[in-house]
């Protein structure tokens, strides 16, 4: 059997790459903490060997659990692939959720190790207070380090160092995505889907060892994992992270790096063209019409001769960017203009978790403004007739299945293999994927994080003041988030809140504010809503009482609310 062990890269790009940077921190993240962390290929094999013996020296069995509680950094690489060396399975851990979303997690995924970082501790007393099953907990971080656990570092390498066999269908990664219960469901993505996305981003985005870029994303997530971090190893690349989504900072990295690409989500592409405009903005007015009349006349110009028109832009980015890409929520296509006429192309992409995630992507070979690509190579996209044109897709790419859960897996992978992704779209006659809608409720936010409404209901409305309530994804009207969907909660009102209010409007909707703050905390900071509207009659539903969101929506269109 052909090792398929997506750790097995490293070996390669040893032999290949040897002494060159592969994994690195930016200069203010070494700042805030104190010291460097550097990793050429060969340091990168080196330590994530002697890593994984250890781990087997500690008990790590084939298929055991090891969960990663730690911001993207070098370390995390190195924690990483000496799980996967191991023959284990990585589960990173949202650093940004709270103790009962994680003690879920764990729960159900049951680590056999939990590696912490420093910045987490408190984060992880608290989930082994709350109890968590049977963990061996370990500290990321070096062994010279006061922390309350002994170091990765510290353990005992034992012989076998060597890459663990593992096939196609040997599970590679868990990661967790909410589910429309409530519950979360742990999504498992095997070695062939991780050696298949790899291969075909190096197809598409034609990456090699001339490829530098900044990680921003949190590599608890897979768009992060496949193409912000094994994909950029694949080819050779380099990495730098900076946990920063503050302009200024991420600029100066980027500039320092000479960054050539970099995986992003909508929310940051609306900062930095924001920042973008405000320098515009502080010019003279002879500057600022010259600026807008040359992002009109450079849509009649090749990327070549923007790239030159716009070299002061460029140069703060430090001359090398050439392009971004994109996924995670849909791209307003002013900003994918504004971006393509000052020479910086943005290649959208889609995709889910259950399909590791890469389903298609515009890329430097074929790309069409508007769409999110076309297939990746090898990957089939039917549209069904029924639905209203949901995209189903089906391929090497498809997860394995829900972690432990056989009839969710078969409720969205069907007998013949294609996946239903609840989105509706269309491929038009060049073979470009565009996306038209959701069939289902999921909210999208700038972020690209994925909210589920059903999730947030079961925690926001279990209280007597509120007589029913629904979480709904409406488009935000001011801020940095405008444009893209904020959480809304629509409560209604029980008959003892309205009682305690004495007939005043203010007391009440102030008094359910309170209640569903109070609530709101125990979820993480972007799931709490960012919206109250209190309705004064019964939601809408249908014959079977599920609530007409569509309906909701199409009201608040239509009439005033209290928000």
């Amino acid at each position: 059997m052909k090792n398929l062990n997506i750790a097995c890269i490293i070996e390669a790009g040893a032999v290949r790459f040897g002494a060159q940077a592969a994994l690195g921190l930016a200069d203010s993240d070494s700042r805030r903490g104190g010291r460097s962390e550097e990793y050429s290929y060969e340091a990168l094999l080196a330590a994530s060997s002697r890593l994984a013996g250890a781990f087997r020296e500690a008990g790590l069995q084939p298929d055991d659990r090891v969960a990663l509680l730690s911001e993207s950094r070098p370390r995390w690489g190195v924690a990483f692939f000496a799980a996967l060396r191991a023959g284990g399975i990585a589960l990173p851990l949202d650093v940004r959720q709270t103790v009962p979303e994680l003690q879920r997690i764990l729960s159900d995924a049951r680590p056999r190790l939990l590696l912490v970082a420093s910045g987490q501790e408190a984060l992880a007393h608290d989930l082994l207070a709350a109890g968590i099953g049977p963990v061996m907990v370990l500290s990321l971080e070096p062994d010279d380090i006061d922390a309350p656990w002994p170091s990765m570092d510290s353990l005992t390498p034992g012989p076998d160092r060597a890459c663990a066999l593992r096939g196609a269908d040997d599970a590679a990664v868990l990661t967790y995505t909410s589910g429309t219960t409530g519950n979360s469901k742990g999504v498992v993505t095997t070695h062939g889907n991780l050696d298949f996305q790899v291969r075909a981003i190096r197809s598409v985005m034609q990456n090699d060892e001339h490829c530098s870029s900044v990680s921003i994303l949190p590599l608890s997530h897979l768009f992060e994992v496949t193409a912000g971090f094994l994909g950029i190893l694949y080819g050779g690349g380099r990495i730098c992270y900076c946990n920063s989504l503050l302009p200024a900072e991420v600029i100066d990295a980027m500039r320092g790096r000479r960054v050539t690409c970099m995986v992003v989500v909508p929310l940051f592409l609306e900062l930095i063209k924001a920042a973008i405009r405000n320098e515009v903005a502080r010019q003279s007015g002879i500057r600022r019409r010259l600026f807008t009349l040359l992002t009109s006349a450079s849509a009649l110009l090749p990327m070549s001769a923007r790239r030159r028109l716009f070299a002061r832009i460029h140069s703060r980015f430090g001359h090398a960017l050439q392009y971004f890409v994109c996924g995670g929520a849909p791209l307003a296509p002013a900003t994918e203009r504004f971006f393509a006429r000052i020479g910086l192309p943005v290649y959208q992409g889609y995709g889910l978790a259950e399909t590791s995630p890469i389903i298609s992507t515009n890329g430097p070979v074929a790309a069409r403004a508007g769409s999110v690509g076309r297939p990746l190579p090898g990957v089939e996209i039917r549209i069904s007739t029924k639905d209203g044109g949901e995209i189903l897709t089906r391929g090497p790419h498809v997860m394995r299945g829900y972690f432990g859960d056989e009839i969710l897996t078969r409720s969205l992978i069907d007998r013949d293999g294609w996946l239903h992704t609840g989105d509706l779209g269309y491929l038009d006659r060049n073979g470009f994927l565009h996306v038209s809608g959701r069939k289902k409720n999921v909210i999208v936010l700038g972020s690209g994080k994925k909210v589920q409404p059903e999730e947030l209901e079961a925690v926001l409305f279990d209280h007597p003041d509120f007589q029913e309530g629904c979480v709904i994804g409406v488009p935000a009207v001011r801020g940095i988030q405008k444009g893209f969907e904020e959480v809304c909660a629509i409560v209604v009102a029980s008959d003892a809140a309205i009682r305690r209010s004495a007939g005043s409007a203010a007391n009440l909707e102030l008094a359910l504010r309170r209640v569903l703050d109070d609530r709101a905390l125990a979820l993480s900071p972007c799931k709490r809503p960012t919206r109250f509207i209190l309705r004064n009659e019964p939601l809408p539903r249908t014959s079977t009482r599920k609530v007409r969101r569509p309906s909701l929506l199409v009201s608040l269109q239509r009439g005033p609310v209290h928000s």
